[in-house]
């Protein structure tokens, strides 16, 4: 040592900063620093987003001038393809990222164990500076050392399966133009909310295209299956990269081996067996990865998730979903917004909700047997009685189901509707679901369930001409009918199906109606009997037999002779008053039509108050008084408009527009026609080329 003039230090090798007494000097040699290069390779195979990385790249090139990091949050289901999208839009971006590219996965034991950020700003921090020794200890100053080390450059940083928005906030580098993706199943609100310039980029489903191309990649070669085996594949793919890479790799495999890949679209197209044609042993597989995502659900979640795969489609609405967690003690919209944030459930339109079919798929095989036999009854009563509660609306015709006995104006689940427009809508979203529940109610053998939604589902098929459900369901209903010990409910089933296809000008209605009077006739039902002879009088009545029809309609009141139904005796009215006028008895038809007219206003039921009014109409036209069938089609157009029947509207503006071209007033005339056009094209009504061609004369 040398005196206390003396500042120096001997006998050791000189590291950095150096701080003595009385006169200070200040030594300092920088730590050494590294750029690491952390990043997985970007994905070999790669097809579609081009939208996406059309978003990521306008943000990327907007970033100078930022106070603070680009964070983009990827978001989609399991398997959708977030960190293959991710990697290869950065690999993109590397070369103008100097100062580092980190990658870390914040939940490898799956997101129920969401990895600590400060274990992982520990290893951040040890690739980005070769001196550890000072490295601070708590979490908050670990944060600014890192933020200090990613100060003098951008950096680009990948996060994957992101549980929470606090495992990102520790995690974002100090140069302010550096980004920052992370992959996550959740839109992690919170992050958004204190990072307001956050980019939300979330992915969908590969459409037939994009797929068939990565599946042709995958499996090495472009003729691997023929087309119609392709398009089975791909469509039970659903667009999921993760099924379609499996299934691309599978076919390659039973290719080279000498076998049929067409095995594996017979596997895929089974429901049975499409999540296991999707497995591969010991690797990442579509089942693994959505038991994942189920095994992290909390409790009453997990338990919706379950029900939801007993439905019989992948989309209903997000008021089924409340119901069925109210059923089972849940919380139920906390649950379905937990299925909605972690991508097992996706919003499909204004109230509606749908599953990715092999989600579907696989919340059906992760219920067991008594979820799955619960959850079916749940979704056949409720379908009823919501089928129930719009067919009460629509008409006030007489049913037999018990359904029907007392008085009822909501759909069991708590909902009312103000008006039949409404409540026709509500079931048109439900349509497909409507076939699909009968058809499982029949297959469960819940029979009694199957002909009551078959007689509640008349009056949405009958306004909106559904025919080919209509039909569907009315066959389903009759063949479950006649598997209960009910004379009376096969009457009324083969009644409702003698209708359908009666509207549907379906010549086995004839058929139907004479099984349903003999059945009627032997239990002593008189309000069937009849319906029965009143069907065949329209039939006679359509076959341009108005006397045979009249015969049939005599009788049908004679039928309900001592019996309180006052719709019947107006519905009987009505036809009669039809019959007369196809005989040329004019006035007395417009007696009886009138006479009808006043009985459906009586009930009330204004659409059938507005049919006896265009019926009225049509009568006077044809006496050549065409002037007095102003004012009723006037009424009877502004009464049908509240009623939701689109084809029974047209056909009031047809005649409208007929009387007015009689009249001299052509615009008036094809405004009429012009708007019975749409209405008959939205029903897919012939009849929308007879307005068309009133427009072309």
């Amino acid at each position: 040592m040398g005196d206390g003039n003396d500042n120096t230090i001997g006998g050791g090798t000189f590291h950095g900063t150096v701080v003595q007494a009385r006169n200070v000097h200040y030594h300092s040699t920088a730590p050494t620093r590294r750029a690491p290069r952390l990043l997985d390779a970007a994905p070999e195979v790669f097809v579609d987003r081009d939208p996406v990385f059309e978003i990521l790249a306008r943000a990327a090139a907007e970033r100078a001038g930022r106070t603070a990091p680009l964070v983009v949050v990827v978001t989609g289901l399991p398997g959708m393809g977030k960190t293959a999208t991710a990697l290869r839009w950065l690999h993109q971006l590397a070369a103008d990222f100097p100062g580092g590219h980190l990658q870390a996965d914040m939940s490898p034991q799956g997101p129920l164990r969401p990895r600590d950020p400060v274990a992982v700003l520990e290893g951040f921090v040890r690739e980005l500076s070769d001196r550890q020794d000072d490295r601070p200890a708590g979490p908050d100053e670990l944060a600014a050392h890192y933020r200090s080390l990613t100060a003098d450059a951008p950096a680009l940083v990948l996060l994957d399966n992101v549980v929470t928005a606090g495992q990102v906030r520790p995690l974002l580098p100090g140069h302010p133009e550096s980004v920052v993706v992370v992959t996550s199943r959740s839109p992690l609100t919170g992050l958004r909310a204190s990072h307001p310039r956050t980019l939300a980029v979330s992915l969908r489903a590969l459409d037939a295209a994009a797929g068939a191309d990565l599946f042709h990649a995958v499996a090495g070669r472009p003729d691997v299956l023929d087309r119609p085996a392709l398009e089975d594949v791909l469509s039970a793919c659903a667009g999921l990269p993760l099924a379609v890479r499996i299934a691309g790799a599978r076919a390659g495999e039973l290719l080279d081996s000498g076998e049929d890949p067409a095995v594996l679209a017979r596997e895929l197209i089974d429901r049975r067996t499409r999540l296991e044609a999707l497995a591969v042993p010991d690797d990442l597989s579509v089942p693994q990865v959505f038991d994942a995502a189920h095994a992290s659900l909390p409790e009453g979640a997990a338990a919706l998730y379950r029900a939801l795969g007993a439905h019989p489609t992948p989309e209903f609405s997000r008021e089924l979903a409340r119901h069925v967690a109210d059923t089972l003690d849940a919380d139920a919209e906390t649950d379905v917004r937990t299925l909605v944030r972690e991508g097992l459930l996706e919003p499909a339109g204004t109230g509606r909700l749908r599953m990715h079919r092999l989600v579907h798929d696989h919340a059906r095989a992760a219920a067991t047997s008594a979820e799955t036999e619960a959850a079916v009854g749940r979704y056949a009563d409720w379908y009823l009685r919501r089928a129930a509660a719009v067919e009460r609306l629509t008409s006030s015709r007489w049913r037999y189901g018990p359904l029907f006995a007392g008085p009822g104006s909501d759909d069991g689940a708590g909902h009312a509707f103000r008006d039949a427009e409404e409540a026709l809508d509500a079931l048109e979203a439900d349509r497909a679901n409507l076939v699909a529940v009968a058809e499982l109610a029949h297959g469960t053998h819940r029979y009694a369930r199957t002909w009551q939604l078959c007689e509640a589902l008349r009056g949405f098929f009958f306004r909106r001409k559904y025919h080919a459900d209509w039909i569907a369901v009315c066959r389903l209903g009759l063949a479950a009918a006649e598997r209960c010990d009910d004379p009376l409910a096969v009457a009324r089933t083969h009644l409702e199906l003698a209708f359908a296809c009666t509207d549907a000008r379906d010549e086995r209605a004839a058929e139907h109606y004479r099984h349903s009077l003999r059945l009627a006739s032997a239990a002593g039902h008189a309000r069937t009997v009849s319906s029965a002879l009143e069907g065949l009088g329209l039939l006679a009545l359509a076959a341009d037999d108005p006397a045979a029809a009249a015969e049939h309609f005599g009788r049908a009141v004679d039928a309900l002779d001592g019996i309180d139904h006052p719709r019947g005796r107006a519905l009987l009215t009505l036809h009669l008053g039809r019959a007369r006028g196809a005989e040329r008895r004019h006035e007395e038809a417009a007696s009886l039509l009138l006479r009808a007219r006043d009985l459906f206003a009586a009930l009330p039921d204004p659409f059938n108050e507005a049919k006896a009014l265009w019926h009225y109409a049509r009568a006077r036209v044809r006496a050549d008084r065409s002037d007095e069938a102003v004012a009723p089609l006037n009424e009877a157009a502004g009464l049908m408009q509240t009623c939701g029947a689109p084809e029974e509207q047209a056909d009031i503006l047809l005649l409208r527009g007929d009387v007015a071209a009689g009249r001299g007033e052509r615009e008036a005339a094809e405004a009429d026609w012009r708007t019975a056009a749409e209405l008959y094209d939205r029903v897919g009504s012939p009849s929308a080329r007879t307005a068309r061609e009133r427009l072309g004369g």
